[in-house]
């Protein structure tokens, strides 16, 4: 199967190398790490679901990044919000496909290496190291449960080691390798023709009738969004422990007692020995002697690690003096270590008997223990307490309040007030979230759901977290509404002439077009049609820092067809920011091959590139024979 794979992959490192362009989008951030279940399905995968929630947290996690991303040159408008949604749906189930394929391969991340993982992740560090109490804080910001993350940094370590394989699998020949050098430091010769949006707007006119025509073919584009507040009463654990007091005399006697669990590094012991193997139970009155000799050249002044050098059995050691370097618990034989551990710096241990012979132990230098001081851990101490004391209260008060709203599903207050807790108003907001609280898929999802908007009950008990619940209803619902035509008469003109200028950019593209393939002059026809020519020369594939050629002007000519000399190629194209342009490509000049300084580094490249084709091939494979069923108007809502 995996030589198919690779087969199928062929196709794909060509374009990739030909294209070279990686894009990896990011759809999750540190929130999505948290888990969900609900009821209605965006899609089944091999019997899994992909729920309402998965989807609108990874659509909002994707646009959220974006924007990041692009900052104040973010325009929602110039992405395609059907063709995002089926990106991130694909996503999530080739997430679940790829989850899936774990289980039944059985792969497994050790706990070392989630720990490692995490305690390497800058987020979670100060000065350079990892501070549990930093880890604590930023969860609980996040709302995130702990033992959720972990298992997700667990789910992602097993990814890895599922995948590396397949980013290593790749052989690469010198030839492939040669063509690939010289495809990415290839460069084309390139002029354009540019068509100015701004010298089209002034020229579009719009009639009434095109205005209403407009506005009768595209009346969802022009609704006010369904809205809804809804009241609601929130119980959060840690907002419970606040309340409670603890002294810091009572935080100090934690710390003494637990002292042993705030060690950072375990205490350390650099060792010598001599080792006198013990074949059998005959030998060992031999092996003694032995040591006793050795014991009596030591007392007469001799060095211990030339005696290891004459005398011990242990190769590896014996060569370095009996040298051990530094151990700590559970490294040893647990006779050797208990011996170890009980010696003063440069004492030597009486004969000790382990399971290889006899020992003798030279201490030669200790590493005390590093515990965190008291100082740096009691807030985060005081507050461990806090949570111990308050959960008997947490989980009492959830287990009445989810009676108490299913008993009375018709309101809320008298809920708030049997508990005696705050019933609090959220503010309208649309299915897309809210801010804070109802920032949550999840709630936006109970919000909008049957149970509490079309029957107008207390919704059942919502689990943000195993710390954190909320019941709500509903407060006040706004439906989606049509908006008049005047109301958006402006925005509506703005969307049609926009519209109605790429028609024109682009008709008008194709005309000149024509002309150069009939031999016109590229610079004379720009200037017959007032237009802009430029000939920008030589372009390499890769940007430069001081390249200020538009990208998609450098991907589009990447993509044209190579020319046979002599010849030129020509493409137009409408660029993001509604101007077009017309690519007259007219010479490829390959790069040269790798010099033997970069050839490793050419090579890992290569190899990488062909392994993640190689990765996608695969997905393709498990998705075609993978049950999946998709309920496309879910993921709409």
């Amino acid at each position: 199967m995996l030589q198919q794979i690779r087969d199928r992959a062929q196709g794909i490192v060509i374009w990739i190398i030909v294209g070279l362009i990686i894009v990896t989008f990011a759809l999750f951030g540190l929130s999505s790490y948290l888990t969900d279940t609900t009821v209605v399905n965006v899609a089944t995968v091999n019997g899994a679901d992909v729920t309402p929630n998965d989807f609108q947290r990874a659509y909002q996690n994707y646009q959220q990044r974006l924007q990041q991303a692009l900052g104040d040159k973010y325009r929602p408008e110039l992405f395609q919000e059907e063709k995002v949604k089926i990106e991130v749906l694909n996503s999530l189930i080739n997430q679940e496909l790829l989850n899936q394929e774990l289980d039944r391969s059985g792969y497994r991340a050790a706990p070392e290496q989630i720990v490692n993982r995490i305690s390497r992740m800058e987020v979670f560090q100060e000065d350079g190291k990892f501070s549990a109490e930093r880890y604590k804080q930023i969860l609980n910001s996040q709302r995130i449960n702990s033992l959720a993350f972990e298992q997700q940094i667990a789910r992602d370590l097993a990814e890895q080691q599922l995948t590396s394989g397949m980013l290593l699998s790749g052989f690469i020949t010198n030839d492939e390798l040669d063509r690939f050098s010289r495809l990415q430091s290839q460069k084309r010769e390139l002029e354009y023709i540019l068509l100015p949006r701004s010298h089209y707007l002034d020229s579009i006119e719009l009639t009434q009738d095109e205005v209403e025509a407009y506005y009768d073919k595209h009346k969802t584009r022009f609704t006010t969004p369904e809205k809804v507040s809804v009241e609601y009463i929130e119980i959060n654990l840690d907002d419970m422990s606040r309340e409670i007091e603890i002294s810091d005399e009572v935080v100090a006697e934690y710390y003494e007692q637990q002292r042993d669990t705030f060690t950072r590094q375990p205490e350390q012991r650099k060792a010598r020995h001599i080792l006198i193997n013990v074949e059998n139970t005959e030998a060992e009155p031999a092996a003694l002697a032995k040591l006793k000799t050795i014991q009596e050249k030591l007392a007469a002044g001799d060095d211990f690690s030339q005696l290891a050098k004459e005398y011990s059995d242990d190769i590896g050691s014996a060569r370095q003096g009996g040298d051990l370097g530094f151990f700590g618990h559970d490294v040893m034989d647990k006779a050797f270590e208990e011996a170890a551990f009980k010696l003063k710096k440069g004492e030597v241990s009486e004969p000790v008997r382990s399971r290889f012979g006899y020992h003798l132990i030279k201490l030669d230098d200790i590493k005390e223990a590093q515990v965190a001081k008291l100082e740096e851990l009691k807030d985060g101490i005081r507050h461990d307490l806090q949570i111990q004391q308050a959960e008997q209260a947490f989980y009492e008060t959830v287990d009445k309040l989810n009676n108490l709203s299913y008993e009375m599903p018709d309101s809320l207050a008298p809920v708030a007030e049997s508990l005696g807790l705050e019933l609090k108003t959220s503010v309208m907001m649309t299915r897309d979230g809210g801010a804070g609280l109802f920032s949550s898929a999840k709630l936006v999802a109970v919000a909008f759901s049957e149970e509490v908007l079309a029957e107008g009950r207390n919704s059942q008990l919502i689990e943000l977290s195993d710390t954190h619940v909320v019941v709500l209803r509903m407060a006040e619902h706004i439906p989606a509404k049509q908006q008049p035509l005047n109301d958006v008469v402006e925005q509506l003109k703005n969307q049609l002439r926009d519209e109605k200028v790429a028609t024109k950019i682009m008709a008008d593209s194709v005309a000149t077009l024509e002309q150069l393939r009939a031999g016109g002059n590229a610079e004379k026809l720009a200037q017959r049609l007032n237009l802009e020519w430029k000939s920008v020369g030589s372009v390499a594939r890769v940007a430069g820092e001081a390249d200020t050629l538009n990208p998609q002007i450098r991907f589009e000519l990447f993509r044209m067809p190579r020319v046979a000399n002599g010849q030129k190629g020509y493409h137009n194209v409408l660029l993001a920011n509604g101007d077009g342009v017309v690519l007259i490509l007219s010479s490829v000049i390959d790069g040269n091959t790798f010099t033997k300084e970069n050839k490793l580094n050419g090579q890992r490249q290569l190899i990488s590139i062909y392994g993640k084709a190689v990765q996608s091939a695969w997905m393709v494979e498990l998705r075609e024979h993978a049950d999946v069923t998709i309920n496309k108007p879910a993921a709409d809502e």
